[in-house]
């Protein structure tokens, strides 16, 4: 949890930053980064203290690391093992006892937008975009936003976002909701730690125990997800898809 790791974990006037750090793939997930941010979920969660999240370079988060899960399509234990860490995590940023805020800096799409749906409040850099996107590889939500990105923008909303794969930009992300502020790059952390201080200011029981009520059943969210997900990739069509991407990626990269 060094700042020239993979996951990074700062701690600025009180708060803690956690700040994801592949920038070359997008800060894209891997089995690596969801332990080091479990790590670092286990190092700040007694402490109740504002929870910032952020990404290294021009993007917030692109999701779960596509090429990572075709490398182990034909091992279902090893997939098994990686959506529960990938629910682990999410599920100990949704019951964070304090208030978690997605300083959003740049893309958020797939798990990045799930990112932003499991934290509490949300703020937008001017240049950022959203998209769940899962659909474009022949995928579905793993990490909460077939139900959670519904309740916080809207069932017709989300089911567009859902099965479209079409991205928005960070004016209509606050328009629908899914953002509480749109701010210049500059005022980015400036504005997120102010959220958190808004609410931090207030009873750390309080707090607590009102986020548990608003999402008290994510546990079964994430288990669905992931039942069907370890379903879906036993599917031919799924491996087509991602086998796609991976040609379409190699041949940029020449």
């Amino acid at each position: 949890m060094s700042k020239d790791g993979i996951v990074c974990l700062e701690e600025r006037d009180g708060y803690h930053w956690l700040i994801l750090n592949r920038p070359r793939v997008l800060n894209a997930f891997d089995e690596e980064m969801l332990r080091e941010l479990l790590a670092a979920l286990d190092r700040t969660s007694g402490t109740a203290q504002p929870l910032i999240i952020t990404g290294a370079g021009r993007a917030f988060c692109a999701g779960g690391d596509l090429k990572a899960y075709l490398a182990r399509l034909d091992d279902q234990e090893a997939m098994r093992r990686y959506f529960l860490l990938l629910a682990d995590v999410f599920r100990r940023i949704v019951e964070y006892p304090g208030v978690t805020v997605a300083a959003v800096n740049g893309v958020a799409v797939a798990g990045g937008l799930e990112l932003v749906c499991a934290c509490d409040l949300a703020v937008a850099a001017e240049s950022a975009k959203f998209a769940d996107g899962h659909i474009n590889y022949g995928l579905h939500p793993g990490a909460g936003a077939s139900v959670l990105l519904g309740r916080i923008i809207g069932e017709r909303r989300a089911r567009w976002l859902l099965l479209s794969g079409e991205f928005i930009d960070a004016f209509e992300a606050e328009r629908i909701g899914l953002v509480n502020r749109v701010v210049p790059e500059a005022e980015l952390e400036q504005t997120s730690a102010s959220l958190a201080a808004a609410v931090a200011r207030h009873s750390r029981s309080a707090v607590r125990r009102t986020k548990r009520l608003i999402i008290s059943d994510i546990q079964e969210i994430l288990r669905a997800e992931r039942e069907s997900l370890l379903e879906h990739f036993r599917d031919p069509e799924t491996r087509s898809h991602l086998q796609a991407f991976s040609a379409r990626s190699e041949s940029k990269a020449i």
